[in-house]
């Protein structure tokens, strides 16, 4: 027989016949038996989740695929609207920049019309300036012809009341044929007879 492994190992424990080999068997209590399923349950839990993460990517991946086919669908799909919108906001613009060069006119129209407006109203207020010098002017005037006429009133009247008062005196004065006899003399001829004398 040839020599094999198991003859190789016969020398050495012929040389060393003192040296006892033991192996220690551990034994098994219910904490190793717990210990060792909850290991179990774990890996297990680990390849489900690992699973199902798998499962999740797969699925995030064709939802994915079936936005971008939905946004390429509505890119194709709204391509013309905007072009339009485009064409509008063009438009939009051209129309903004008439708009501003009419406001432009506008406000140098306006700009001179308020110059031509100011010269008007400084014109008119000093015409009404001069306008109120001349009502004071007449103002002063009418109150010196009304106190002249007033005075020249109060003379009528205070000379006619002198004429009166001598009138009055005379007739007292008068010598009267008959006291009995009324005046027959017309009223007019009795103011001339004042006038006279």
């Amino acid at each position: 027989m040839s020599p094999g492994p198991i003859h190789a190992l016969i020398p050495q424990v012929a040389a060393l016949p003192d040296t006892i080999v033991a192996r220690i068997v551990p034994t098994r209590d219910l904490l190793d038996w717990s210990t060792g399923i909850l290991e179990l349950v774990v890996l297990l839990l680990g390849a489900a989740v690992l699973t199902a993460l798998i499962l999740l990517l797969l699925a995030a991946r064709q939802g994915v695929r079936r936005v971008s086919a939905a946004a390429e669908r509505l890119a194709d799909d709204t391509r013309p609207m905007l072009q339009e919108a485009s064409a509008t906001v063009a438009e939009a613009r051209a129309m903004v920049a008439t708009v501003r060069e009419d406001v432009s006119k506008v406000s140098g129209a306006a700009g001179a019309v308020g110059d031509q407006l100011r010269e008007a109203t400084e014109a008119t207020a000093q015409r009404i300036r001069e306008v109120g010098a001349v009502l004071d002017v007449v103002q002063e005037e009418l109150e010196e012809t009304a106190l002249a006429g007033a005075q020249a009133l109060r003379g009528l009247r205070l000379g006619g009341l002198a004429l009166l008062n001598r009138r009055r005196k005379r007739r007292r004065s008068a010598p009267s044929t008959s006291r009995d006899a009324p005046d027959v003399r017309p009223r007019d001829a009795d103011d001339q007879a004042d006038r006279d004398g």
